[in-house]
């Protein structure tokens, strides 16, 4: 059973528009989410072990943006801000998940254990009516005295993942393995929903023509397949590991600006790298020293060709 609550407030900082700073603001984002996992563990034969259990989680999510009096801020540096109104940053949505497993493992001899599983993963969005960002605004600060609404509403999906591995005992001390396993990326709906088009005020309301919303379209759970080949040694002093990995995905979410919904579409995605790692423990003694590294490259499939993924959305190499 866990429970995390975390809040994140970013430095205030300014909006251009048309050359020209109109605004001074800071953000602000809370997330709570609770969950547990419940997990069983038998051996029906001998060498043949099952783990089956639950996962369920429920977090909430809430963003807003404080405004600063601009001439104030300005003259400070952006130091000195006075807080003139709030408005809501993104919509508030909570995401509860709900995913039963089962995982089992069997040694065929003294060199190698096979492994499978599956998990089906349910998932409900529920999201909050929430008016324009820009129109927030316009409210607050008197240019208008009311705006319609975004609808919010909730949907729900679910996703049924599968994996299976082998491991081959090459020694005491060395193996190696290969693993297939499916995860889902989850889209995050204050990404996605919140966004509208309004028309002109109509006696000091601001009427909405279209939105993206959770009536019209529903989001869904991209699934992701992973490979992995390793090898690893476990002495009595140095520990020491590497494996290859590749992961694929063939959809992405993205935003039709045009008509307000949201398309699913064909959109091939590879990441793929090597990690590895080595441990030394001096030998009677509590410290140890290491060392470890992922160089990675991660793609995008146009045109026939693979290209650089976005730097926004790309993991960076490390060691």
């Amino acid at each position: 059973v866990y429970y995390r609550d975390e809040s994140l407030t970013f430095y205030p900082f300014p909006t251009l528009s048309k050359g020209q700073v109109s605004s001074f603001s800071s953000s602000k984002q809370d997330t709570d989410q609770y969950g547990a996992k419940i997990t069983l563990n038998s051996q029906p034969l001998d060498g043949w072990d099952l783990t089956w259990g639950v996962d369920a989680d429920h977090e909430t999510f809430n963003a807003n943006q404080m405004f600063f009096d601009l001439g104030q801020s300005m003259s400070s540096g952006g130091l000195n801000n006075q807080a003139i109104y709030t408005t809501g940053r993104y919509p508030g949505y909570s995401i509860t998940n709900l995913a039963p497993f089962l995982q089992s493992s069997y040694d065929l001899n003294d060199i190698f254990t096979i492994s499978g599983g599956v998990r089906y993963q349910w998932t409900e969005n529920r999201v909050d009516d929430f008016v324009g960002y820009a129109q927030q605004q316009d409210v607050a600060s008197g240019k208008v005295s009311s705006a319609d609404a975004i609808p919010g509403g909730k949907t729900d999906y679910d996703n049924f993942l599968f994996n299976a591995g082998i491991v081959a005992h090459l020694t005491d001390r060395q193996q190696t393995w290969f693993n297939f396993s499916q995860g889902v990326e989850l889209p995050d709906p204050g990404k996605y929903y919140g966004i509208g088009k309004y028309g002109a005020a109509v006696n000091g309301h601001l009427p909405l023509i279209s939105s993206v919303n959770v009536g019209d379209s529903p989001l869904q759970g991209i699934k992701v397949n992973s490979y992995e080949l390793g090898w690893r040694y476990t002495g009595d002093n140095l520990r020491t590991q590497l494996a290859a990995y590749y992961s694929t995905s063939d959809k992405t979410i993205v935003v039709n600006r045009t008509d307000m919904t949201i398309d699913v579409q064909s959109d091939k995605r590879r990441i793929y790298g090597v990690e590895g790692a080595v441990d030394y423990y001096f030998p009677n003694s509590d410290w140890s020293a290491g060392a470890n590294f992922n160089v990675l490259k991660s793609q995008v499939k146009s045109d026939g060709s693979w290209h650089k993924w976005d730097v926004t959305l790309a993991s960076p190499s490390k060691a």
